[in-house]
Order: structure tokens, then sequence, then C-alpha cells
């Protein structure tokens, strides 16, 4: 008995310790096992309330909600676009070509005598706003509302239709005297290879983008062998 008096009075210490680190080591395994048993519950009921949709609800759709209503939106008049490498402005779309009605022809004068915009300057340079840079200006600029019916200020063969990035829709018809007269602007309603007698209608007025800064206009311009004349209208 002494002995073992002995032994716990001088082993008490270490064995107080070690009681106390099997009870706080108990408590946490309780506390543990406590809060998996809560999220095993809370996880039980959260699969209760929100059971997985079933694919047939998912592949049917409502059908009793009427068709929103869709409004086309307006056109836009937008600039021409630069382009980017060369900073030339990007061709406009032009309207749909309408054929020139037959025996509808007008007096050239009707149309190419109203106001000049700009008018030819043989070899003198003049600023391009649009471009941005000084150069002659090969043509007269006759003002004109887009959409306008174009009639030709000579008769001829029609030679060339087609659509330039710079002077958007062009008709050039040559003249019984050898003149090329080169529309500018004009969406054609006219064919490669046609003959027009002076004021037949060769298209309507479009854009310009080489001169997209002026109103809107036709350009004019009149060649004779291979050189830019005064346009004579």
């Amino acid at each position: 008995m002494e002995h073992l008096k002995h032994f716990f009075k001088q082993k008490g210490l270490y064995l107080a310790c070690l009681a106390v680190v099997f009870a706080a080591t108990a408590a946490g395994v309780l506390a543990l096992r406590s809060v998996l048993n809560h999220v095993v519950e809370l996880t039980g009921t959260a699969q209760e309330e929100t059971p997985w949709q079933d694919d047939t609800t998912v592949n049917k759709p409502d059908t009793t909600q009427p068709e929103p209503v869709r409004t086309p939106a307006p056109a836009s008049s937008a600039s021409p676009s630069s382009d980017a490498a060369s900073g030339v402005p990007a061709a406009s779309p032009t309207p749909a070509a309408s054929a020139a009605p037959s025996g509808a022809a007008a007096k050239p004068s009707d149309f190419w005598q109203g106001k000049v915009l700009a008018p030819y300057s043989g070899d003198e340079l003049v600023y391009n706003a649009t471009l941005g840079d000084w150069r002659t200006h090969n043509g007269v600029d006759a003002a004109a509302a887009a959409g306008d019916e174009v009639p030709a200020v000579k008769g001829g063969r029609v030679t060339v239709v087609e659509d330039d990035a710079l002077w958007g829709g062009v008709v050039e018809i040559v003249d019984a005297n050898g003149c090329t007269w080169r529309y500018c602007g004009v969406t054609p309603g006219c064919v490669v290879g046609g003959d027009v007698d002076a004021g037949d209608v060769i298209g309507v007025v479009a854009a310009i983008p080489a001169e997209a800064d002026l109103a809107s206009h036709v350009h004019l311009e009149c060649l004779k062998d291979g050189t830019w004349m005064k346009p004579e209208i």
C-alpha cells in the first residue's frame, strides 16, 4: 500500500495532465459528431425541398404568352466609314436600280442647270475636305436630291456600269464625238452596250464617298482622248 501511495505521489502530476487531455479529446469527438449529424440533417432537408426538375417541364415552354411584336428599325443614314489601312471612305450602299422608263426622256438642262456645288478646277488644286488633301476637281458637282432621276447630257453608248469605292455608282457613256461622259454617284438604270439619247434617264442620285462632305449631288466628268475637259452642260 505504501508503495502504491509513493507511486501516485511521484506520478500524480502526469496522471492529472493525461486525464485532462483525455477529457478534452472526448469533448472534441462529441462536438464533431454533433456537427456532422447536423450537417446530414440539413442536407437531407435541402434535397427534400429542391427535387430535380423534370425534363418534360424543361422541354415544354409556356405557350400561353403572346408573341412579341417586332417593329423593324428605321434605316439610318450613316456617313461612309473610312478604310482603316488606306484612310479612304468605303462605298456606301446604294438603293436598288430602277430601269429608265421608256419614252420618259427629260431635258438635260432641267437637271444640270441647277446649283453647282463645286465647279471644274482644271489644273488648279482644290482642297477635298472628305479625303483631307489637295487635288484637281476634274468634274462638275450638280446639286440633286437623293433618288432624283439623272438624265444623260449627251446621247451615246453605255460602256461602263460599275460601283467604285470612291465615287459610288459610276456610268460611262461615249458620245458620237468620242467624248466619254462619266456620271458618278448614280445608281444605274442602264446596262453596258445599251444606247441612250440625250435626256434619257440613266439612273438615280445616290452617294459619293469621296465627296461626302458636300450636299447630295452628281459628279459629272468629260474626257477626250484620256484628258479631262470642262463638262459643257
